[in-house]
């Protein structure tokens, strides 16, 4: 089974695959609106190119902060809220296949863990934060070497996704990302 980590740090993956949009976006987003998040409202999508599956009870949310007291890391296990498979679909330059898209929500156990979080960083403000969407594939097969996929999250129950990652293909040999 294959591991990857999706980052949301856009120095892991390059801004290549990342739309200037959503570059914008998140440069925008600070200390204040983080902790003005509602945890309930939290959504991240994920999709991935037939054959694969995603293993959900394998995905879940990291948080690493950068504090005075060194590195904090934090993981809030994901709950599937929707899967759909998407029909392929033609474009311009090149056809989209078939694919699989999940929406996944923090678990109640993450939520709580989530709004500790935020009282705690009341108190001490990180210098950096760094987003983690990590997860498994299901069976895949020995002869898949790449994967394209996607990944967005939504701050809050008003806004539109956030593209993350757009149709990146990674290695998924036994490697970690």
């Amino acid at each position: 089974m294959k591991k990857i980590a999706l980052t949301a740090c856009l120095l892991s993956v390059g801004c290549s695959s990342v739309p200037l949009d959503s570059m914008l976006k998140l440069s925008a987003f600070d200390e204040s609106r983080f902790l003005s998040l509602n945890p309930h409202e939290l959504r991240s999508r994920i999709e991935v190119d037939s054959p694969l599956k995603i293993d959900v009870d394998k995905t879940n949310l990291s948080l690493k902060l950068d504090s005075s007291s060194g590195d904090l890391v934090f993981d809030y296990p994901l709950k599937l809220l929707l899967v759909k498979d998407l029909p392929a679909e033609a474009h311009w330059f090149s056809p989209i296949p078939p694919r699989t898209q999940y929406v996944l929500a923090l678990s109640d156990e993450a939520i709580d863990n989530f709004t500790a979080l935020q009282a705690s960083m009341r108190v001490e403000q990180p210098k950096r934060y760094h987003l983690t969407i990590d997860t498994e594939f299901q069976h895949r097969s020995e002869e898949q070497s790449e994967a394209v996929l996607s990944v967005s999250i939504k701050m809050s129950a008003e806004t539109d996704y956030i593209t993350l990652l757009d149709r990146v293909s990674i290695d998924v040999k036994e490697e970690q990302l």
